[in-house]
C-alpha cells in the first residue's frame, strides 16, 4: 500500500491560515504548529473533488485502533477551536490528529506524543466531507 500523503487543496489553505494566524514565537503551541506545517508542506496537495474517500481529510470521522494496547477509538479530525476530546474531536495539532492527515484506511502510522512513540492503524473512514459533497471549496 502507497504511503503517500495526500491534502486537500481546501483543507492545505485552511491549514496554512490558521498556521499564520497562530504563529507567534510566544504561542505555545509553536512545536505542533512547526510539525503540522512540515507535514502539509511535505505531502501532495489534490483537488478536493479528485481525493478518494479513504484518506483523511479535516472532519473526517475515523476509525483508528492502537496494535500496542488492542484498543479501538472512533475520532474526528477538527481544526484547534472545534476540539473537544469528551466528543471524540480531536485537534489537527495534536500529536494523533497531525499523524492521520493525509494518511488511508489501512496505514498504520508512527507518531511520538508525550515523547513516546506510539503508533495507530487507520480502521475505517466512517464519513470524510469531500465523499459527501462537502469542504469542496
Amino acid at each position: 500500500m502507497s504511503t503517500e500523503v495526500l491534502v486537500t487543496r481546501y483543507d492545505y489553505s485552511m491549514i496554512n491560515s490558521m498556521i499564520l494566524e497562530l504563529l507567534d514565537s510566544s504561542n505555545p503551541n509553536l512545536p505542533e504548529l512547526n510539525r503540522l506545517n512540515i507535514e502539509i508542506k511535505q505531502a501532495r496537495l489534490i483537488d478536493p473533488k479528485r481525493i478518494t474517500k479513504d484518506y483523511v481529510t479535516m472532519n473526517s470521522i475515523v476509525k483508528v485502533s492502537f496494535p500496542d494496547t488492542g484498543i479501538t477509538r472512533t475520532l474526528k479530525l477538527v481544526y484547534p477551536q472545534c476540539a473537544e476530546i469528551r466528543e471524540s474531536k480531536i485537534s489537527v495539532l495534536s500529536p494523533l490528529g497531525c499523524a492521520l492527515l493525509g494518511y488511508r484506511k489501512g496505514q498504520k502510522i508512527t507518531f511520538t506524543a508525550a515523547g513516546n512513540s506510539k503508533t495507530v492503524i487507520i480502521e475505517e473512514i466512517l464519513f470524510q466531507p469531500e465523499a459527501n459533497g462537502l469542504d469542496l471549496e
